[in-house]
């Protein structure tokens, strides 16, 4: 008799058998500086005007998106900055978790900690492939210049992906490596650029969710979001990552070529990291279309944005200073409008939010309203769904 294997243990295999495959160090001795440091010289370091990410600590602090009550994971927390500001943000019912590979940084966060009256820090001396946290123990995961010490990447990424509790999400910061732009010690010290890095944590569990453009120079800002264990059936032939659907190519009515759609989207993003929940729907017809053997471009698909996800229309940086997080929608909506998907949002809305015209990211077209743009594409035969809610 064949037993089988649940979508969970799948996955679970998976990232055991990704994880198992690394056995070398990818960057033998990036660490070793770490193994007796000179904590008040990487505190002048870490902790300097002249380090992007100190000069823009309050920022980032705010695209993490913390509320009180969270735990949140500071892997390679260094000399505690991060620590001690989330420690602030999830208040006295949430959790730190300091982590770091150097005794020394711990002990020098809980001091700190300590003097700056927070008792909701925890420190977690971690191991070189491994994060040392409990599993299911965190919302968040923030891993800050930190990603390219990691010399176990894949083993370290699957230790923190069990680490987070369902939905939970990693945000990763770490240095632009473009060949002829970054300094040479960038080229020397950091092993993978932006894409590079973006490949290796999608073989450890994650997809990238969110990335906050123009707040950062010298590095990148992306927020992951872990992949929870389900249908291995599921396919992605249009649109990777959003609108899983499994293959029916017996049933009847799949997806017709020359249909046409229009998507009356209002419902903003509930979860974090999570886009719209209207925009999904836009994504599994587009792959159900995949599925059945038509290409993207053999529907005619719009999206009319108004309501509550009018937001979801603003360019990144736009979107973060008007929500004080990273946009949910944004990577769905590039690969949308990758495909052939026309993006309107409605003026109307825009005008009452008082939201600039030129706040709008590029590939979506700002409509005279929603209700004029659903009218006028009705009448050019596309059929109507409305894409309120999940």
């Amino acid at each position: 008799m064949t037993r089988r294997l649940s979508a969970a243990t799948t996955l679970a295999l998976l990232l055991t058998a990704l994880a198992a495959g690394q056995e070398k160090s990818v960057r033998p001795g990036i660490n070793d500086p770490f193994r007796n440091p000179d904590v008040k010289k990487y505190e002048g370091t870490f902790e300097g005007e002249s380090r992007e990410v100190f000069a823009k600590r309050k920022e980032i602090v705010a695209a993490v998106g913390l509320k009180p009550g969270m735990v949140v994971a500071d892997v390679g927390a260094g000399t505690g900055l991060f620590t001690r500001l989330f420690a602030a943000d999830v208040g006295p019912a949430g959790k730190v978790y300091a982590v770091d590979i150097a005794e020394k940084f711990l002990a020098h966060v809980a001091k700190t900690a300590e003097a700056a009256g927070l008792k909701n820090v925890t420190t977690v001396l971690c191991k070189p492939d491994s994060a040392g946290l409990p599993a299911g123990s965190a919302d968040v995961a923030f891993v800050c210049d930190t990603y390219h010490h990691f010399e176990f990447p894949h083993k370290t990424m699957a230790s923190i992906h069990a680490a987070l509790k369902p939905g939970g999400r990693v945000v990763l910061v770490d240095f632009k490596r473009v060949k002829g732009q970054s300094s040479d010690w960038v080229m020397n010290h950091v092993r993978a650029g932006q894409a590079e890095v973006e490949s290796e944590v999608r073989e450890a569990g994650f997809r990238k969710a969110a990335e906050v453009k123009d707040l950062l120079q010298d590095n990148y800002l992306i927020v992951l979001e872990k992949v929870e264990a389900k249908d291995p059936r599921a396919v992605y032939p249009v649109i990777e990552g959003y609108g899983g659907v499994v293959p029916l190519p017996d049933a009847a009515e799949p997806p017709a070529k020359g249909s046409k759609v229009v998507f009356d989207v209002t419902a903003a993003a509930t979860d974090p990291g999570r886009p719209a929940p209207g925009l999904e729907r836009v994504a599994t017809l587009l792959n159900l279309a995949g599925a059945a053997g038509l290409k993207a471009a053999d529907l005619d698909v719009v999206v009319v944005l108004h309501g509550d996800a009018t937001l979801a229309a603003l360019t990144d940086s736009a979107f973060q200073v008007k929500a004080g997080r990273p946009p949910e929608s944004a990577v769905l909506l590039d690969r949308l409008t990758t495909a052939g998907v026309r993006v309107l949002v409605c003026g109307q809305s825009l005008e009452r939010k008082g939201l600039a015209r030129a706040a709008v990211r590029p590939g979506v077209t700002v409509a005279a309203s929603a209700v004029s743009a659903v009218v006028n594409l009705q009448a050019k035969g596309f059929a109507y769904v409305p894409a309120h809610g999940p």
